[in-house]
């Protein structure tokens, strides 16, 4: 009896599109993270420190340069209200983005000198040319999953994003000899540039008809006012949000001697898997949010027990288990990376109330607030960071981060919690 109960219950939660677009996005978390130790295990093993954080270095400044200029926050809000118009909304968001990842990769190769010795082999004009590739391709590629989400089918996130780990691995693997320096930047963005073209006729061919079809004449659509309205701050917020995970590690990285930037890596991406969790269901929140208005304060209600009841103890988990299993890929990673891991843990808690107030605020429109809430997030830490990183003290930079968030978590509480009682 008690296996049909949770059966049952499974059955209903599943039946609910916030947790079933929400669980979709946190089993890519899952498969990206146990996948994602793989990678890192084969790259320590294969890869001599070094090199590690030299193209650990490269991967974060593409990762910042392709996500800082990608429109999901656009996606995830409007393409639920669309039906006529998604193609073209998905078209221009995607030509704007790449657009902006391309000029920024170049204003970051023009200004090399200022960015320290991981990331002085960017010099000449053949891997330049690769670096504004691959910050394009890297844009495109996280669009995508904005479109994914957009269309209520976060289903294949994992499907694709798994596709896509296991070519890394393979990759890794492969150009380990005969590209001991340079390889892992190029088993991560070879397969996602050579994935974009099938990944797109899923989408162009299939979903977006589809989703065209379902919703054609089904309450009110966005005007191109509207959604001009919206984009100012909600930008500003998104890259803000974005600049916070993957640009604060390039101005560590910066700071840092290779060796020392791989400990500071590895720890950096297996902490912010813990946030995925409170990511997704924030996304799928503002999904749910704006396709049923009426459902908002329930859906929040929702989304914030659900945080709370699975972050928890994956949080203390973490804090314990962090010294132990960062031995698996070696003695200095472990000595040198685990204390930041665990402060990096815990952090993902008030980071965690942070995302689904923001939720809450996409779906109202309330796009200012965004940007300030991400703003003060980021611009506190990235203030905090050069001032107190230590090379033999990587967990310095943690407790920045735990600090800024528990007081932005602190302030934005009262309003998220107000918004699981309101109606619209």
């Amino acid at each position: 009896m008690a296996d049909l109960a949770v059966a049952g219950r499974l059955r209903r939660e599943l039946s609910d599109p916030l947790f079933r677009n929400a669980y979709a996005l946190v089993a890519n978390g899952g498969l990206t993270g146990l996948l994602g130790l793989a990678y890192w295990g084969l790259g320590a093993a294969l890869y001599a420190p070094e090199a590690m954080g030299r193209d650990w270095a490269v991967i974060q400044a593409i990762m910042f340069v392709g996500g800082v200029t990608m429109l999901n926050f656009l996606l995830i809000r409007f393409v639920p209200q669309t039906a006529r118009r998604t193609r073209a909304l998905v078209l221009a968001c995607y030509a704007a983005g790449a657009a902006a990842a391309a000029l920024l990769a170049l204003g970051f190769l023009l200004t090399l000198d200022l960015w320290g010795e991981s990331f002085a082999h960017l010099g000449g004009w053949r891997t330049g040319l690769w670096f504004l590739a691959m910050a394009v391709a890297w844009n495109l590629w996280n669009q995508q999953e904005g479109v994914f989400t957009g269309l209520r089918h976060a289903g294949w996130v994992p499907v694709v994003n798994a596709a896509f780990g296991v070519a890394k691995l393979l990759l890794l693997v492969a150009l380990a000899t005969a590209f001991p320096s340079g390889g892992v930047t190029l088993s991560w963005f070879v397969p996602a540039i050579a994935m974009l073209v099938p990944v797109g006729l899923l989408v162009f061919g299939r979903l977006i008809p589809e989703h065209s079809r379902r919703n054609l004449g089904r309450g009110a659509r966005p005007t191109r006012r509207d959604i001009a309205r919206y984009a100012g701050g909600a930008y500003l917020g998104g890259a803000f949000q974005y600049a916070s995970v993957s640009l604060v590690p390039v101005v560590v990285a910066a700071h840092l001697d290779p060796a020392a930037n791989a400990y500071f890596q590895m720890a950096w991406a297996l902490g912010i898997m813990l946030d995925l969790l409170a990511l997704t269901l924030s996304t799928s929140l503002t999904v749910e949010g704006s396709f049923d208005r009426e459902r908002l304060a329930g859906s929040a209600a929702a989304a914030l027990r659900r945080t709370l009841t699975l972050m928890t103890p994956a949080v203390l988990l973490v804090v314990a288990a962090a010294p132990l299993g960062l031995r698996l890929f070696g003695h200095e990673y472990a000595e040198r990376g685990a204390p930041l891991l665990q402060t990096l843990a815990l952090a993902a808690l008030p980071k965690a109330i942070i995302e689904l107030y923001i939720g809450v605020l996409r779906v109202e429109s309330r796009t200012r607030l965004i940007a300030a809430l991400q703003a003060v997030r980021f611009l506190g830490v990235l203030a905090l960071v050069p001032v107190v990183i230590d090379p033999d003290r990587l967990a310095t930079t943690g407790l920045a981060i735990v600090g800024v968030n528990t007081i932005v978590a602190a302030l934005v509480l009262p309003g998220l919690l107000s918004a699981t009682r309101d109606g619209p």
